[in-house]
């Protein structure tokens, strides 16, 4: 684990969700794809010119993490498959807000515990 002030000295813009979600270039290309307009994982892989396992992997992540929905779609003749979309930058903003409120809590009251145990 990196120090917290370590992290919050190497925190920007550009590395925002590899810092909340864990993300790597790949999984942010994604979700920045999919940001523009919605598509297929094949759609995907050639828009960011990687594999198919690759996005395919990239986004079961986002799906883990929220940033990216599915929907199925059936195939007329049996089959489906899925189209996958972005959620917005704004509500993927509230949550790391909230996440930065509940570490702060946490934080504050590990101070306090630390200052009257020593």
């Amino acid at each position: 684990m990196k120090s917290l002030l370590e992290a919050i000295s190497l925190l920007r813009c550009d590395n925002v969700l590899e810092c909340f979600f864990g993300l790597n270039e790949l999984d942010v290309s994604i979700y920045r794809a999919l940001l523009e307009c919605s598509m297929r994982s094949q759609e995907l892989a050639k828009k960011v010119g990687r594999g198919e396992n690759a996005v395919y992997k990239s986004l079961q992540k986002l799906l883990i993490c929220g940033l990216v929905v599915r929907e199925k779609k059936c195939v007329d003749g049996g089959g489906y498959y899925y189209i996958y979309s972005a959620v917005r930058p704004e509500k993927v903003a509230e949550r790391m807000r909230e996440s930065v409120e509940e570490l702060r809590r946490k934080l504050l009251k590990a101070v306090d515990e630390f200052e009257h145990a020593f």
